[in-house]
């Protein structure tokens, strides 16, 4: 098995574990724009501390404040503590962020994971699946190897259901 084959099964079955997570403003913003994040609130549960809820606004009230006393010198470090702390996986699109969970060797995704995460549980079908992929394509920053592994991880996907 190549490492990109290790890496697909890798994420998928992270992605059968998944039932709860925080997440980023970035990542709320993105989902809220390409129109999923409440598809994906209803599919798992949804926190983020309430000073990164405070950069979003009233953008869904499914995402759940958890109050994180732990002083720190930014939100987005708070957020990583938070997740490092409680062992929560994280959704962001946020590079410093995701490079700090993946030191620490924890579970981490983006937007365009989430995507595919509600494809692998049924929860939209591949019309909706490309419908939402392409309103991500319209604002998401993401390099073509993250659009690539996106790709790849999709066809596995495809593959299974």
């Amino acid at each position: 098995m190549s490492g990109n084959e290790r890496a697909k099964q890798e994420v998928l079955r992270r992605f059968d574990q998944l039932n709860k997570a925080l997440m980023d403003a970035s990542s709320i913003i993105y989902m809220d724009r390409a129109d999923f994040l409440e598809l994906l609130a209803s599919s798992i549960r949804l926190y983020s501390i309430p000073e990164i809820l405070s950069e979003t606004g009233p953008v869904s009230k499914r995402i759940r404040p958890f109050i994180y006393n732990r002083t720190a010198s930014s939100n987005d470090q708070k957020l990583v503590s938070c997740a490092l702390d409680l062992d929560l996986p994280i959704i962001s699109e946020d590079k410093k962020i995701l490079m700090s969970i993946k030191r620490a060797n924890r579970p981490f995704y983006n937007s365009l994971m989430m995507l595919n995460f509600l494809l692998y549980r049924r929860r939209i079908n591949n019309q909706q699946y490309i419908q939402y992929h392409l309103a991500l394509t319209k604002f998401a920053r993401y390099s073509d190897d993250i659009w690539r592994y996106g790709a790849t991880v999709q066809a596995a996907i495809k593959e299974l259901i």
